[in-house]
């Protein structure tokens, strides 16, 4: 049987992941005042930053909302290192742990509009929110089932029998 290299795309989908979905959330929020300002890539609704879920009077949010953001920040991060390291059950990790990460913000974002007291520009601000993520996720199932990628995970598991 032919070899069969490693996709470059392997290698741009592990980095992305982990930066965007691994370590964006920990450091895309600055606070300004009583307000946040966002930066990042729009890869999760709020970059996934679990700052923004104190409310203004500065109260936590539960204490297992946060343990599941960060538990799924992690999770897909390290999923993707796992399907850049020749696993076939790496690539579904991933493919799963980041579209349950984008499910999970996007719920909190139906949340806060639905408990917003102030309708208008806000809601309006984070009905926006979901949308390029959902761009994001539709590009790494898009690469992660592109031919090479599965002719590359088909060579790696006639290897392993």
């Amino acid at each position: 049987m032919k070899r069969v290299q490693k996709p470059i795309r392997l290698y741009v989908l592990a980095i992305f992941i982990v930066v965007a979905y691994g370590l964006m959330p920990f450091v895309s929020v600055m606070p300004v005042g009583r307000d946040f300002f966002l930066f990042g890539l729009w890869n999760l609704p709020l970059n996934g930053s679990v700052f923004v879920l104190w409310d203004s009077d500065g109260n936590a949010p539960p204490f297992m909302i946060i343990v599941v953001c960060l538990a799924l920040c992690v999770l897909s991060a390290a999923s993707a290192v796992w399907a850049f390291y020749d696993s076939r059950v790496g690539r579904i990790a991933t493919l799963t742990f980041v579209s349950l990460d984008v499910l999970w913000w996007t719920i909190l974002v139906i949340v806060a509009i639905l408990e917003s007291e102030s309708p208008g520009s806000q809601a309006l601000q984070l009905a926006i929110q979901p949308i390029p993520p959902l761009f994001w996720l539709a590009f790494i199932w898009w690469n992660f089932t592109r031919a090479d990628v599965n002719a590359y995970y088909a060579y790696q598991a006639s290897r392993e029998e």
